[in-house]
C-alpha cells in the first residue's frame, strides 16, 4: 500500500491545504481524499479542488497511532 499526499483548495474561501490517504492506486486515493476533505471542511464536493500529487510514501509495515491511543 502507498500513502498519497495531495494538495487541495476550497473554491469558496481560497483556503489551501494538504491531505493524504493510503490506497492501492493514486486514482483510488484521490477519490477518497476528495470525499474526506469535503466532509472534514463541511463543504460540498463541488467546492473542493484536489490538486497535484505532492509525494508518495510506502505505507507497508508502518504503524499509526491516534493521539488518544498513545497516552
Amino acid at each position: 500500500m502507498t500513502r498519497y499526499l495531495f494538495e487541495y483548495e476550497l473554491k469558496s474561501t481560497g483556503y489551501k491545504g494538504e491531505f493524504s490517504w493510503v490506497a492501492e492506486t493514486e486514482e483510488q486515493a484521490k477519490a477518497a481524499v476528495h470525499e474526506r476533505i469535503a466532509d472534514l471542511e463541511f463543504a460540498d464536493m463541488d467546492d473542493v479542488i484536489v490538486g497535484k500529487l505532492l509525494k508518495t510514501l510506502d505505507a507497508t509495515n508502518q504503524y499509526y497511532e491516534c493521539e488518544g491511543c498513545s497516552s
